[in-house]
């Protein structure tokens, strides 16, 4: 059944066969989302004159759209920290969600009672949170990091639509009908809103940190690279061309794995260092290579050959970056440089 399911979301995923027209699509339908963001909470701004400014501690009902403005404008804060932070949002169903949460935004600002009808309206956001991470992870091609991320963030959306359900519950209880009244529930409701904020921004910050060292091509793990393709190369079998090249390929979870060039009397039976190095990798139950670096002891840097470049581009797509150096120079590309129509079957 599940597997059902995630075959039907992945039909959605967008995909126009590259890379940078796929991230210029994502960018321009989160452009179109923060607009409509925009557009709620400006819609929303004529809400606010019909409050007399004396009394407002006593209006609960400005309370309740006050709850709501901060409910939105968090969210479209999380939504533009998770797009940077988080993994990628590649399905239209996730960008469909937008928009239903968008409307339940609007009726939160526009249609303030009954109180009950509020409530569900926050667990609908909150469950609609839920699906929207759900559907992202159904993504086939997910690195072990994402789908991590991701089901810490499916955790946590889970949780507070439960408590919301449980807010709604308490109302037909006695006791909390008669001691708890509706500013109450606003308070609640304002620090889980509060409460969700920083549980899942730390959710994403934590699992960013060992992507962000590589995306950001930290000096420390370029040179680790350099320093294990270098050794490498000196394992090289090479007595036929003489020529040594030493690879070294950093996992998603920041482990690096090594490989040499292995030459055979029939040359044909020669192993590339790139390919040890990714079979080393795979062996050991990693799935995603997030950058390699190739060594090679010739005067010119060299980078890999087409046959490794496939290999790449399947195991880490195009943002995969490649090192190729030599004892004098280094030069990085991404494997959507060097590759950019990789085979896909």
């Amino acid at each position: 059944m599940l597997r059902c399911v995630s075959s039907i979301v992945n039909l959605f995923e967008i995909n126009l066969r590259d890379e940078s027209k796929n991230r210029d699509l994502y960018r321009s339908l989160r452009e179109l989302v923060t607009i409509l963001f925009a557009v709620v909470l400006g819609v929303g701004l004529s809400e606010l004159g019909g409050f007399k400014k004396l009394d407002l501690w006593q209006q609960s009902d400005f309370w309740v759209l006050f709850l709501a403005y901060v409910a939105v404008i968090l969210s479209w804060w999380g939504y533009h920290w998770g797009t940077i932070v988080g993994p990628s949002e590649t399905n239209a169903v996730n960008y469909f969600i937008d928009c239903i949460l968008l409307i339940i935004y609007w009726y939160l600002i526009n249609i303030r009672e009954p109180f009950r009808f509020v409530l569900f309206c926050y667990l609908g956001m909150f469950t609609l949170y839920w699906i929207w991470e759900v559907v992202r992870s159904c993504k086939e091609q997910r690195t072990q990091w994402a789908r991590t991320v991701i089901k810490k963030a499916i955790r946590v959306n889970f949780l507070f639509a439960m408590l919301i359900v449980v807010l709604i519950l308490s109302q037909n209880y006695g006791w909390f009908k008669t001691h708890v009244k509706t500013g109450h529930y606003i308070g609640i409701l304002f620090l889980l809103i509060v409460l969700y904020r920083i549980f899942i921004h730390l959710v994403y910050k934590a699992g960013k940190q060992v992507l962000v060292q590589v995306e950001a091509g930290g000096n420390d793990s370029e040179n680790s690279l350099f320093d294990s393709a270098r050794a490498a190369a000196r394992n090289a079998k090479s007595h036929l061309s003489n020529f040594r090249v030493g690879a070294a390929v950093l996992s998603e979870t920041g482990k690096i794995y090594q490989g040499c060039n292995i030459e055979f009397d029939n040359y044909s039976n020669t192993i590339h260092a790139e390919e040890a190095a990714l079979s080393a990798l795979i062996t050991a139950g990693e799935r995603k290579p997030v950058a390699i670096a190739v060594f090679t002891s010739s005067e010119n840097i060299c980078w890999p050959c087409g046959m490794c470049l496939q290999s790449l581009f399947e195991l880490g797509e195009g943002e995969l970056k490649v090192i190729a150096c030599n004892e004098n120079s280094s030069e990085t590309k991404t494997i959507g440089d060097l590759l950019p129509e990789g085979f896909r079957l």
